[in-house]
């Protein structure tokens, strides 16, 4: 079980200490997983009486939960649900889990949230969405340069084998073409190698994290973006499982989201984490479907 504390209990704090808690995040994270050790990590028995607990899962989706090689975690979900835990005075427990994993446990009620979370309206059966989302991202085909097959429109995509997230959505008509030759895997990164190893023809992902692993993995010269584009960019939101407590005060979670976009603390968090991105939407009205884990 990893559990990280956010034990300060405070109203409100500036963007400017912004550095500190994710310094604090970090330095918690690290200490309670290697004080627990990497077995445990999925055998978390949940105390859902105690609601002065936070429990959130999460699934690493660079750049927003982004786990490094000493296998602490950073990045702009992890920040964000430690301020928000604090101003609710809760303490903020976190819980990895495969992203099918984390969607049962949000459904089940054994989690009170889930961050980079995208609409449907299933979803939307166990899952009550936070607004506004506190960020945005595109779905975008990727194809290797020496194996460049032209994806200029949505027909192209007949006749190729391509990679995809498990249990993601993307856009329409994409996410319900069956005609389509769809390979799913369970992260970006492992269809990234695929496409590096031309055993696809092309994946689709986020904007965010393919290109975040492309860069990291100094994949740059090899795997490119094709020029199709399916004018969709999709909202993220932060979830409350509909049978948590926390779904008495949705509201108040909702105002300190609208709190952090006007303070800044949410386009700090994307120049640190995501410089290539603009400040985060702050009202809903796209297209939002689930283009990650």
């Amino acid at each position: 079980m990893v559990i990280f504390t956010a034990s300060v209990i405070t109203r409100r704090k500036s963007p400017r200490r912004l550095t500190g808690v994710i310094c604090a995040v970090m330095i918690g994270l690290c200490v309670v997983m290697l004080a627990n050790g990497p077995a445990r990590a999925y055998d978390q028995t949940f105390n859902r009486g105690n609601h002065g607990y936070l429990i959130a899962a999460f699934s690493v989706w660079e750049p927003f939960v982004i786990e490094g090689e000493d296998g602490t975690k950073q990045g702009i979900d992890v920040a964000l649900l430690a301020e928000i835990a604090n101003r609710l005075g809760l303490i903020l427990e976190f819980y990895p889990c495969p992203w099918r994993r984390c969607l049962k446990t949000l459904e089940d009620g054994q989690i009170d949230v889930l961050t980079s979370f995208a609409y449907t309206d299933e979803r939307a059966k166990f899952a009550h969405y936070i607004t506004p989302p506190y960020s945005q991202v595109t779905p975008v085909f990727y194809v290797n340069r020496d194996n460049p097959v032209p994806i200029e429109e949505y027909g192209d995509l007949r006749n190729l084998m391509i990679g995809s997230v498990v249990d993601s959505r993307y856009f329409e008509p994409f996410d319900s073409d069956s005609s389509l030759d769809k390979f799913e895997a369970g992260s970006e990164m492992i269809l990234l190698r695929m496409l590096n190893a031309k055993r696809i023809d092309t994946i689709v992902g986020s904007d965010s994290n393919a290109d975040f692993e492309i860069r990291r993995n100094h994949l740059e010269g090899t795997i490119i973006k094709a020029p199709f584009r399916s004018g969709i960019h999709n909202d993220i939101h932060m979830v409350v499982s509909r049978k948590s407590p926390l779904m008495a005060r949705v509201g108040e979670i909702s105002q300190i989201m609208q709190d952090l976009f006007d303070e800044g603390f949410i386009d700090q968090l994307h120049q640190q984490y995501w410089p290539d991105k603009g400040p985060g939407p702050r009202q809903s009205g796209t297209q939002t479907k689930q283009p990650n884990q």
